[in-house]
């Protein structure tokens, strides 16, 4: 307290029965957010949502969301935390509430769904928001009128799997293209299979070249290959094994599970947060007392 009063943080009135604390912006941390939106007619609520779905559904009731959230709610979000252009991202996206709501406000949007939703509920969605068909939800308040369009993308399977053995191999999901696909987009190479040469599966300059197989390779053919890639352009080759006991000036030979094991988390098909079980913060030095359990649950 009395280094706060020799700073000046805190003073004391003329008549000293008051005081006077004085912050500073650059100390200041932010305030939580005040606003209460208690005005129904601004936010909406779930049971417009539903009726939003209906609509959208031609009034069907089958597999509507059982809480959807209303697009005036999604808007009120939207205008507080984005401005025109930015890229809004929603991990779970259900019937599509977000996206909508972004396209309609002129955001960009990338949406994720790992469930049936994708066909049953979020393409057909969007694809009346891009047509001008849906007339609901902010529509006219965005003044929306349709346009834009949209990418979607299928996740592909695992690209390695463990064998029955505990060794990580290459998912026998995977044909030869898209082994080439994925493991250019991995190594950073733009895929790009010649036709005169097998070896070129893709560049990353005009002069560097990537080869993917499946083979194992021995001495003579790493020989062969850097014979045919000249000593004018280099090649990453990414095969399951090899075994040479050359010198290759301009081959780069990796194996193929050794080398992408690192780059992401394989084996993975749930990425579910869980949250129902936190644990607690443990209370600070002269805290203790201050609240019950219950005023903190």
């Amino acid at each position: 307290m009395q280094e706060k009063i020799q700073s000046g943080e805190i003073r004391f009135n003329s008549t000293m029965t008051g005081i006077i604390r004085r912050t500073y912006l650059e100390d200041m941390k932010g305030l939580p957010p005040s606003t209460l939106w208690i005005d129904l007619l601004q936010t909406g609520h779930n049971r417009q949502a539903k009726s939003e779905q209906k609509k959208l559904a031609g009034g069907s009731v089958e597999g509507l969301f059982a809480t959807p959230k209303p697009e005036r709610f999604i808007r009120e979000i939207l205008q507080i935390a984005t401005k025109e252009g930015d890229l809004v991202l929603d991990s779970f996206a259900g019937s599509g509430t977000t996206g909508a709501v972004a396209h309609k406000m002129g955001r960009r949007w990338i949406m994720v769904e790992l469930g049936d939703h994708c066909h049953t509920h979020i393409i057909p969605r969007l694809q009346k928001v891009i047509d001008g068909a849906d007339t609901g939800g902010i529509t006219h308040a965005a003044n929306w009128q349709g346009g834009g369009g949209f990418r979607y993308y299928k996740l592909a399977p695992s690209l390695l799997r463990q064998d029955a053995y505990g060794q990580w191999v290459i998912n026998k999901e995977y044909n030869a293209e898209m082994l080439a696909q994925a493991l250019c987009k991995l190594e950073g190479f733009t895929y790009a299979p010649s036709d005169a040469h097998y070896w070129m599966h893709g560049h990353s300059t005009e002069r560097d070249f990537i080869y993917v197989t499946t083979a194992n390779l021995n001495h003579q053919q790493l020989q062969q290959l850097s014979n045919e890639v000249g000593t004018e352009c280099s090649l990453l080759v990414l095969c399951t094994a090899f075994r040479g006991r050359g010198d290759y000036p301009n081959l780069t030979v990796k194996k193929i599970p050794k080398q992408v094991l690192s780059r992401c988390e394989w084996g993975h098909d749930d990425y579910s947060l869980q949250v129902e079980n936190l644990p607690k913060a443990s209370a600070k030095p002269g805290q203790q007392g201050l609240f019950r359990e219950e005023d903190m649950k």
